[in-house]
C-alpha cells in the first residue's frame, strides 16, 4: 500500500516512455524516407537518433545531479514531446536530420533514468521486485509502441500526425514522473 501510488505513476511513465521510443527506433527510417530526404540522407537517420541519444544518455547523468532525477526526467520528456509536435515543420529540409538527434537525445535521455527512478522508489528488500515489474510494464509499451505506429501508418496517417500522436504518451509519461512522488 505504501509503494501503490508511486508504483502506478512509475509503471504509466514507463510504458508511455518504451511506446514512444520504440515507435521512434522501430519506424525512423520509414519516416526518414517520407520527410522527403533522399535515401541517403534517410539512411543517416537512425544514425543520428543514436548519436543524439548517447549525448542524451551521458547528459541525463549530469543534470539528474545538478537538477534532480524527476525534474531531469520529466524536462528531457517535455523537450522531446515538444520536438515531435513541430517535427512536420521541417519536413523536406536536411533540419529533420537535427531534429531525429534531438529527439533521440531526449527520448533516450528521459526514458534511460526511469531505470534509476525506479531503483530510488523502492527499499532493498523488494526493489528487484519492483524494478523488475517496471520494466515489465515498460515491455507492454515496448510491444504497443511499433504495433500502433504500424497500424497508423497502415492507415495512410501521416508521419507529422504519427508524431502528434506519439508526443502524447511522451507528455503523459514526463508528467507521471513528474507527480509521482
Amino acid at each position: 500500500d505504501n509503494y501503490k501510488k508511486s508504483t502506478l505513476m512509475l509503471w504509466l511513465a514507463i510504458f508511455m516512455a518504451f511506446a514512444s521510443l520504440y515507435f521512434l527506433t522501430t519506424w525512423i527510417p520509414k519516416l526518414a524516407s517520407a520527410t522527403g530526404l533522399s535515401v541517403e540522407l534517410a539512411i543517416y537517420a537512425g544514425t543520428v537518433f543514436n548519436l543524439g541519444a548517447f549525448c542524451g544518455i551521458v547528459s541525463q547523468g549530469y543534470f539528474s545531479g545538478k537538477f534532480g532525477l524527476q525534474k531531469t526526467i520529466f524536462s528531457y520528456l517535455i523537450l522531446t514531446a515538444l520536438l515531435m509536435l513541430v517535427f512536420g515543420f521541417f519536413k523536406g529540409s536536411i533540419l529533420v536530420l537535427i531534429l531525429f538527434g534531438l529527439i533521440g537525445f531526449g527520448i533516450q535521455g528521459g526514458f534511460v533514468g526511469m531505470y534509476s527512478l525506479a531503483a530510488r522508489l523502492y527499499p532493498t528488500e523488494i526493489r528487484a521486485t519492483g524494478v523488475g515489474w517496471a520494466v515489465g510494464a515498460g515491455r507492454i509499451g515496448a510491444i504497443f509502441g511499433p504495433l500502433l505506429g504500424g497500424i497508423l501508418i497502415g492507415a495512410g496517417f501521416s508521419m507529422t500526425t504519427n508524431f502528434i500522436i506519439f508526443a502524447i504518451p511522451t507528455l503523459i509519461g514526463g508528467i507521471a514522473v513528474m507527480i509521482n512522488d
